[in-house]
């Protein structure tokens, strides 16, 4: 693709294209532009969906060179009639897309990502394409990657707003303009709002735990080594309960006290003492039949807020989600189910 972002016009033409291989071949798509008006202005262009039999539905479409999630939410809020509207772009990032799709907005991007919808004559086409912007921005902070922005979405998450920007940073001992830069992120991702005074007043903490997710990973962001526990886990978490040397479970054995759904098969320990942590559970170093995961952490944080639950040391809940939603096979699964036992019980777990 060309470094520089499509024109308006550019992007129509390629929208019409994208569209036309996701629906039928008996169906019809096109834009059409209301006469006399000029481009680039609201309601002056129109896709038109006809199917096979005849019976045409249009909608408004809102063209937009770059859309972020926040200015999604502003921009829905200026529209009649949702239902009716279209948002088309050179590309829109997937917490864009969401944001449009809750509130029933159809979006189409240049890149392939649809999520089309019509009520009558009914009509749903879903396709992915891109995952990342092929024409990035220059925002100045556009991950979540690294130790300073987990140590700040935990704060975020685990406190309950309201809460100013110099307030937080000293519970979470982070420098303000860190902790800033991370707000500003999630403030455009529509994940948080702030007041005219810049104070966090509303989080979305499931949504920032899963976009968390997108840039943290338990076995990349941390150092994980792998074991295998002969005696079984039962025995690794009995041990745990007499440790006397610093850790924390994350992980599925984090999530039973809390959404039990199935039987747990790995155990996953964070501490910074992993000789002393191979020694006291006499496990061995494996690369198969992997039952024990312990990680030298990403940062002290995985140990703030922990729970001790019969006699076991557990990460917070925003910790364990996060780890088990970047796991593999069932864990993202367990991870949801957590998500939803702290929306349940969140006076349990925020501070």
């Amino acid at each position: 693709m060309s470094k520089a972002r499509p024109s308006e016009t550019t992007t129509l033409r390629t929208i019409e294209g994208v569209l036309a291989e996701q629906l039928p071949s008996a169906w019809t798509a096109r834009l059409v532009r209301a006469p006399g008006r000029p481009s680039g202005r609201r309601r002056d262009v129109t896709l038109r969906i006809e199917p096979w039999d005849g019976v045409a539905r249009e909608l408004t479409v809102l063209v937009k060179s770059a859309l972020t999630p926040l200015a999604a939410v502003q921009l829905v809020d200026t529209l009649d009639d949702p239902a009716e509207s279209v948002v088309v772009a050179p590309y829109l990032g997937e917490r864009t897309r969401q944001v449009l799709a809750d509130r029933g907005v159809s979006s189409i991007d240049t890149t392939g990502n649809v999520w089309l919808q019509v009520v009558d004559p009914p009509v749903f086409v879903s396709a992915s394409g891109a995952e990342r912007d092929p024409w990035p921005d220059t925002q100045p902070l556009k991950t979540l990657r690294g130790r300073s922005a987990g140590r700040a979405v935990r704060a975020i998450v685990d406190f309950c707003p309201p809460y100013g920007v110099r307030e937080l940073a000293g519970r979470a001992d982070l420098s303000p303009a860190t902790l800033a830069r991370v707000i500003e992120l999630l403030e455009r991702e529509a994940l948080l709002t702030r007041d005219a005074r810049g104070r966090v007043t509303e989080v979305d903490w499931a949504g920032c735990i899963r976009r968390w997710s997108k840039d943290h990973t338990f076995t990349k962001s941390n150092i994980v080594t792998e074991f295998l526990v002969p005696g079984g886990l039962d025995a690794v978490i009995a041990k745990l309960t007499k440790a006397k040397w610093p850790y924390a479970v994350t992980g599925s054995i984090a999530a039973q006290p809390r959404s039990p759904i199935a039987p747990v098969r790995q155990a996953m320990i964070y501490t910074d003492h992993v000789d002393t942590a191979m020694r006291f559970l006499d496990v061995r170093e494996t690369e198969l039949g992997v039952t024990l995961l312990i990680a030298e952490p990403f940062d002290p944080v995985v140990f703030d807020r922990t729970d001790t639950i019969d006699g076991l040391r557990l990460v917070a809940p925003s910790q364990a989600a996060c780890d088990l939603l970047t796991g593999s096979g069932r864990m993202p699964s367990e991870g949801e189910e957590l998500l939803d036992w702290m929306r349940l019980n969140e006076r349990n777990w925020r501070h």
